[in-house]
């Protein structure tokens, strides 16, 4: 029977490899996407085969797992998964579902299957192109705050992190927490768990960079690549210096996206109608789809 093991920094690099035969593109599949929520929905994992499964246990107590990924069998992993469910005694649920995985799912167990969405959790997705020239009229207002952000602070520059100056944007991260971070309790584990994988910038082999005006950090991002797509796991600024998330959004695009990738994901919104607001505007070329999945007794037991 499958054995899950819960994800640490000592494991999850390892983890790593399976990521990349994935096409759904979420955030659900990235070294840091997982590291940084994997305490607040507790999610171990198992190697079946060649295909890497989570398990995902909820605060009420209960489990759901994501859809393997790997060169092996899916076939072969969802059945292992429902030899698991039979054991435990517990239903076959899949959670953060992509769209085409859904399909896969609904012709497995002959549509005998129940999905709800939630669309505070869907990915939104980028041309990485668009963000890197904010080119068009569509882009007029993002371009409009830059050319003021660089009128105000002709100086700015973007730097990359690297292991030297590390500290320096921890330092800058938790005095920007103390005084912005919303007072709910994702906002809370995001911040949290945002300043605890910082240390693991080179180890994780993440890629970011922050803008200095006059010595001093007024923004910074934090992400990673995954096969075609840039992901953002972490982005702040200081709204006081007006433009500084344009900027950042534009300078990470154009100095940490390299030739394999295509798409940029700034994933969810977690319901902010501000942060929803604020994404859209930077005109998505796709919104994906997550779906939470209870598949029906009779098609497994």
């Amino acid at each position: 029977m499958l054995s899950f093991k819960p994800i640490e920094a000592d494991n999850i690099l390892a983890l790593s490899k399976y990521f990349e035969y994935q096409q759904f593109r979420t955030c659900d599949y990235s070294i840091a996407g997982i590291f940084m929520w994997r305490k607040f929905f507790y999610s171990e994992y198992d190697i079946y085969e060649n295909m890497l499964l989570f398990k995902v246990t909820y605060l009420n107590g209960a489990v759901a797992f994501t859809f393997p990924v790997g060169p092996g069998s899916v076939d072969g992993a969802l059945t292992q998964l429902e030899n698991y469910a039979r054991e435990k005694d517990i239903p076959l649920c899949f959670c953060t579902v992509p769209l085409n995985a859904l399909g896969v799912l609904e012709k497995r167990y002959g549509g005998r299957i129940t999905h709800t969405e939630n669309r505070d959790w869907f990915d939104y997705l980028y041309l990485c192109s668009d963000m890197q020239t904010f080119a068009g009229r569509r882009f007029s207002g993002q371009r409009n705050h830059i050319n003021k952000f660089k009128k105000l602070y002709p100086d700015y520059r973007y730097v990359p992190i690297e292991n030297g100056n590390i500290d320096k944007v921890i330092e800058f991260f938790g005095s920007y927490a103390e005084e912005h971070v919303k007072d709910n309790p994702i906002a809370k584990e995001e911040s949290f768990r945002a300043k605890e994988i910082l240390p693991y910038f080179e180890r994780f082999g993440l890629r970011g960079g922050f803008i200095e005006v006059e010595g001093e950090i007024v923004s910074f991002s934090v992400g990673e690549i995954v096969g075609d797509t840039l992901f953002v796991h972490i982005e702040k600024a200081l709204k006081e210096y007006e433009g500084s998330y344009q900027v950042m959004v534009k300078e990470f695009a154009v100095h940490e996206a390299d030739e394999r990738v295509t798409y940029i994901n700034r994933e969810e919104d977690i319901g902010d109608l501000g942060l929803r607001t604020s994404k859209l505007s930077y005109h998505p070329v796709h919104i994906l789809e997550k779906y939470f999945v209870t598949v029906e007794e009779s098609a497994w037991k």
